[in-house]
Parts: C-alpha cells; structure tokens; sequence
C-alpha cells in the first residue's frame, strides 16, 4: 500500500496492480482504500495525478461505502429489514428468538447483553432472507418458465459479500446473493435475483443484457439503482 496526500492535506492508500490495460483504472474499496490499475508504461507520477484528479469522486464514493454499511449494520437497538427500519424490543423471557410483531423486533431472551441481542438479530434475517430468496428464486423462474425461457436447474447461495450484490457461475448453474441485501426493498433484492438470472443467456453487461432485463423486468432500473 501506498500513501497519497491530497492537495488539502488528507490522505489515501492505494494499491497499484500493472496489467496490459489502456486506461488507468480506480476502484474504491469498502474500507476506504484504492485499487488502481495501470499499464507498466504510465508512471507512478502520472497515475498519482489521476488520483488526485479524482478527490471529488473518491469522496463522494467513500460516503457511499459507509452509508451502505451503516444500513446493513446489526445494532442492539434497531434492525434494517427490506427497506424500513425497525425499532428493537427486548422483552425477558426463557425463549431465545427475534420475531417481527406490530411493527417492531421483539427479542425474546434471558441474556440481555448487546453482543447476545446482535447474534439473535442476526439470526432473525438469516431464516428470514433464506425464506425471502426462496420465494424470488421461484418467482423468477416461473416468470421466465412462462415466457418459453427455461433456466438451469440453480443453486442458490446466500453470503456475507463486500464487493457485489450477486454473481452468477452460469456454467455451473450457482448463484449467490449478498447477505446484506435483507436490509434493502423486496423488489431491490428481486432485482438482483433478475440482474444474476439474465447472466444465462448473456454473460456479459452489454447492451443486449440491459434489454433482456427492460423487456422482463421493467422496473429493473428503478430497484436496482437504490445499489449504486
């Protein structure tokens, strides 16, 4: 890693990865980090001007990455599920569980210590984004079942991702989606369930993806814009 003062005396870590590309290349990480790559011909000179060129848009990238992080964070008091915030309710009681009821989390345990109350919270929107998924997953395929597109057999995969929403291992018929989806709409996470299936029949993010995606899924750009 490396450090780059900016202009105005903050400062930036970048790592510089040499590859046969024609453009420099910047990344943002969620920890706030770059990720630059670049041709061997381009100096370090230069492609320390192109950051510095970028402040403004590493800046407003980086309050992004902590605004995204700050909605998919479990806390002992509040609880982000599919676009609302919910207040929690620790309630005493022998049963050990996290239940949605009249518009809050009730927590049920004996043990009410934050790190405890965490670890049930976080339980909750497991079984609960599980279910969810299951239920885009068959929502998906027989939308495209009923317009004569026939899917492969897919597994899905639920992980805690920091770099993207979703992936498709077309090949192998695996998809996974990113955890921290449950904090976001239904029809955002539909969104990506949509975004991952187009991968079967276009590998790519070309222009024919996009209409692939407008003509079944219509609203697909409104959802999946809540993720840039």
């Amino acid at each position: 890693m490396t450090t780059l003062r900016f202009p105005d005396g903050s400062e930036v870590l970048y790592e510089l990865t040499r590859k046969p590309v024609r453009n420099i290349n910047l990344r943002v990480k969620e920890d706030g980090t770059l990720r630059i790559s670049a041709n061997s011909r381009v100096s370090v000179k230069r492609i320390e001007e192109f950051i510095i060129s970028q402040q403004d848009f590493i800046r407003r990238a980086t309050e992004r990455l902590q605004n995204r992080r700050s909605e998919s964070e479990i806390t002992h008091d509040r609880l982000r599920w599919l676009g609302r915030e919910y207040p929690v309710h620790v309630i005493s009681s022998s049963r050990e569980c996290a239940v949605l009821e009249q518009e809050e989390i009730r927590v049920f345990t004996r043990f009410p210590e934050p790190e405890h109350i965490r670890q049930l919270l976080r339980g909750f929107l497991a079984d609960s984004f599980t279910q969810l998924c299951r239920e885009l997953n068959d929502e998906v395929r027989s939308a495209l079942i009923s317009r004569g597109l026939t899917p492969p057999p897919t597994r899905i995969s639920i992980k805690d991702m920091k770099s993207r929403w979703g992936s498709c291992s077309w090949a192998k018929g695996h998809i996974s989606i990113n955890f921290r989806l449950a904090a976001y709409p239904r029809e955002t996470v539909l969104s990506v369930f949509w975004h991952e299936y187009a991968h079967y029949w276009h590998h790519d993010h070309s222009a024919r993806f996009y209409a692939f995606l407008d003509a079944h899924y219509s609203e697909y750009h409104k959802w999946n814009s809540l993720l840039k």
